[in-house]
């Protein structure tokens, strides 16, 4: 193949067979850019069009062989998202007799002898893309082929589901052709033509015969299709800065050199390759599901840069893409060292994130406990660099199972008191948590920076304590929550999740062993299937059944949290409004203790509700405690003061 402007019938068919190298990312095209290649092949029915450079390394060059093979290292996905069109094209063209076409497409794209022209990364999506989504195209003869493919696989990656949404989509778009906003009458019209209208798409193509080549010319090629992370960025920054400075380099031998350039610029490779592996798996989980990759390379540099500060001018995380660029920009003579370094770094906390929101490999029932509620409250965002870098150093033995342990608890109060007590800010506490993650980061052998004091994690807990105490101690608790319309208060449909949270909490301290506990507190927080409401004991709506001298009293206790209880649908405690005699009577032993507990009160009234109310507080403050306040009660220089 060679280099230069060319048709896309000019790229595909002929004697190269595409392979995806295993370090490339797994099929990312989602609904906005098929669409939008489906909108412009549509306006292209009767010119040409340019559909953006390939970037392709070839590395044997001699005509030996009926194939060559070659890997495509930018625009994989375009190529992908093409053939999988030409695949449903042919299949219309089969279905209306155009067998001359449908031929053309299978022997010109698809396939070449008994080989795919395509094949993906070596891994599940290769087996995926070649059984389900061409529908085993190798064997031409349809009536052997699989008739049902779609139940023989399950979508269990965001890769296959991308793929497969992506055959659905042009399947459907080819089903009900033509369009509506064409000139045609005629489908096998309008395949004919769309057939014609991508064999001519115009494209560039660079054929390189080695990493380092591409890497030299990748930045400057990159111009269509979906546009790039600041990640892919910094791998492709990385690469050139490689290329060029083991070209700057003393040489032993052009051919050392270049085996040299090769071999770091492919541990680079294999290192992203991991990267993208575990961003595929970080957000495919409800935990991960709202992060990307953009932010978890930011949460790593919030660790690894020494330069960055609270101060608004420095705040460098803000733009972690140019800062990392400008870290690499110069050479000092261990530059190359230093970017495998750092790859290697980074390899590692999206590594240590996957593990940590998957839960796979987590060894510890207690820390996979405390993370089950972390992940149940949530909020998480400015402490995931914190969890990152001692997690990892949990896992190398730098701190103990107990020490983890004790920092997840206090990440939990902190976020508990000061967002879903104190509903603060998001960005609340953010400079103070960075801060503590980039001090444990640093306190370990092998890690120094002039301006950065490491911190032990029993600093850091302690630390997190005083922030605590500063946001939501224990008297701004109780004129938060104690004697208020704590209902109210958390009317909004996710402060709902963190109201169901506060009384799963009162919930756990009923049971005496964990066991007992029937409900998972991610569902009983997440409402799952609309199954745990937030019952009113008094009812927000005073019925006539009660006394009229008792209405005021109970539309002003009603909305109090020690009104409010867990309950599942099944539980049967007559009608909301009732009064609580005639729930008692109905009521039939609940899975929730907290509703026995409830219902074994002859009466209720204002004073069991301050009652019961206190007691929960008295949990909330327990579980998540204001250690600070506690400090300075227990401190002998207290009590010689109030005496």
């Amino acid at each position: 193949m060679q280099t230069g402007k060319k048709p896309f019938k000019n790229l595909v068919p002929g004697r190269d067979l595409f392979y995806v190298p295993k370090y490339q990312r797994n099929y990312s095209w989602d609904e906005k850019q098929r669409r939008e290649l489906w909108e412009d092949l549509l306006e292209s029915l009767d010119k040409t069009h340019y559909i953006g450079t390939f970037l392709i390394e070839d590395p044997d060059e001699s005509d030996d062989g009926l194939y060559d093979e070659v890997g495509i290292i930018d625009g994989q996905q375009r190529l992908t998202t093409l053939l999988i069109l030409l695949f449903e094209l042919q299949e219309q063209l089969h279905a209306h007799g155009r067998e001359e076409y449908a031929v053309d497409i299978l022997d010109n794209y698809l396939v070449a002898s008994d080989q795919q022209r395509l094949r993906l990364q070596e891994d599940d999506d290769a087996k995926f893309f070649k059984k389900y989504i061409l529908e085993d195209v190798i064997d031409t003869e349809k009536s052997t082929q699989s008739s049902n493919p779609e139940a023989e696989y399950t979508l269990d990656t965001p890769s296959k589901r991308r793929l497969a949404n992506t055959k659905s989509f042009f399947r459907e778009k080819l089903e009900d052709a033509p369009p509506e906003n064409t000139d045609y009458e005629d489908p096998v019209e309008f395949y004919t033509d769309l057939y014609s209208t991508i064999q001519n798409l115009d494209l560039l193509a660079y054929v390189v015969e080695s990493r380092a080549e591409a890497a030299r010319i990748f930045q400057t090629v990159n111009d269509r299709g979906k546009g790039l992370t600041d990640l892919e960025i910094t791998k492709s920054y990385l690469m050139h800065r490689l290329a060029l400075v083991t070209d700057d380099g003393p040489r032993d031998g052009e051919d050392d050199e270049e085996q040299r350039t090769e071999g770091l610029i492919n541990i680079v490779q294999e290192n992203f390759g991991e990267i993208y592996s575990n961003i595929e798996q970080i957000t495919d989980t409800d935990v991960g599901s709202g992060l990307d990759e953009d932010q978890i390379q930011r949460y790593h540099f919030i660790l690894w840069d020494a330069n960055w500060t609270t101060s608004y001018d420095k705040r460098y995380y803000q733009n972690h893409l140019e800062h990392v660029k400008k870290a690499f920009a110069t050479d000092n003579g261990d530059l190359a060292e230093e970017i495998i370094d750092y790859t290697n770094d980074l390899k590692r906390s999206f590594q240590r994130l996957r593990e940590l929101v998957t839960l796979d490999g987590i060894d510890s029932t207690r820390i996979e406990t405390r993370l089950e509620n972390l992940y149940a409250v949530g909020r998480l965002g400015n402490f995931y660099p914190l969890l990152i870098t001692a997690y990892d150093q949990y896992t190398r033995d730098l701190i103990s199972e107990s020490e983890f342990v004790r920092l997840l608890k206090k990440i939990e109060t902190f976020i508990v008191r000061t967002y879903l007590i104190e509903q603060k800010a998001a960005d609340t506490g953010r400079t103070r948590a960075y801060p503590l993650a980039r001090q444990l980061y640093y306190n370990e052998p092998g890690k120094q920076a002039d301006d950065i004091s490491p911190s032990s994690v029993d600093d850091v807990i302690d630390k997190l304590a005083d922030h605590v105490h500063n946001y939501c101690d224990d008297e701004t608790l109780m004129d938060t929550l104690y004697d208020a319309d704590v209902y109210s208060y958390y009317s909004d449909s996710n402060r709902k999740n963190e109201l169901r949270y506060l009384l799963y909490a009162y919930e756990l301290s009923l049971e005496r062993e964990r066991e007992n506990i029937p409900f998972e507190v991610q569902k009983v927080v997440d409402n799952e299937d609309d199954r745990f409401t937030i019952e009113h004991v008094w009812p927000q709506t005073v019925s006539d059944e009660f006394p009229e001298h008792l209405h005021e009293t109970i539309n002003a206790n009603s909305d109090r949290l020690g009104n409010l209880a867990l309950m599942t649908i099944e539980d049967n405690a007559g009608n909301q409004n009732d009064p609580f005699e005639k729930k008692k009577a109905a009521f039939d032993e609940s899975k929730f203790r907290m509703l026995n507990e409830i219902f074994e009160n002859k009466e209720w009234n204002e004073a069991t509700i301050d009652e019961r109310e206190r007691r929960i507080l008295n949990v909330v403050q327990e579980r998540w405690p204001d250690e600070v306040a506690r400090r300075k009660e227990e401190s002998p220089l207290s009590a010689f003061q109030e005496d």
